[in-house]
């Protein structure tokens, strides 16, 4: 796998150049690169590791080259994706009957959204979804890695991204990459 690669990670260059300048990001640039082959050698069975390698390997080369600003730049990163991410959801789900679909339709959505997490506590009804994810394999996967912070861009994406959805109100409190014991979803009809 290569950083250039990635669909997740094809802006973040550009981010770096921008926050550190050419001769930096090309020394960050260029740990990733080795971080993630390194990654792929040495756990090739872990779970979601087509997300969580590349996200590992940058956060470790900005820690590495900028002592302090991995968590910082990988948040607001996850933002910034989790905004245009968030415009292609706010477009569909402006659809004439999207809202009354995805409604109809949310033991699906619920099925889907949970699909490798573990989760307890999952209400599903026609006009609310709560459920607590208490295993998140992107965590756990960077945990695993020794760098459980990097999982925090995902938490970033889906801070911004969810709350887009035209007919759903989103609310999350609590995540597990940012320390909480739960990530509490709740998604209630607004239409």
């Amino acid at each position: 796998m290569k950083l250039n690669d990635s669909i997740l990670f094809k802006g973040f260059k550009k981010e770096l150049l921008n926050k550190f300048g050419d001769e930096k990001t090309s020394f960050i640039w260029k740990d990733a690169q080795t971080y993630l082959q390194d990654l792929e050698k040495n756990y090739p069975n872990l779970e979601k590791k087509e997300s969580i390698f590349p996200t590992v390997a940058l956060y470790r080369a900005i820690e590495k080259h900028a002592s302090g600003e991995a968590l910082p730049f990988i948040r607001d990163y996850g933002t910034k994706i989790g905004l245009k991410v968030g415009n292609i959801i706010k477009v569909i789900t402006a659809l004439p009957g999207v809202p009354n679909l995805l409604w109809k339709k949310m033991d699906v959505v619920a099925n889907k959204m949970s699909s490798g997490y573990e989760c307890k506590d999952v209400i599903v009804t026609n006009h609310q979804l709560k459920m607590n994810v208490i295993g998140c394999p992107l965590y756990d996967g960077a945990k695993k890695l020794g760098t459980p912070e990097a999982a925090q861009l995902f938490c970033y994406m889906d801070k911004v991204y969810m709350t887009k959805m035209r007919g759903v109100a989103y609310q999350r409190t609590k995540s597990i990459a940012e320390g909480d014991d739960v990530c509490d979803y709740q998604l209630t009809d607004s239409r």
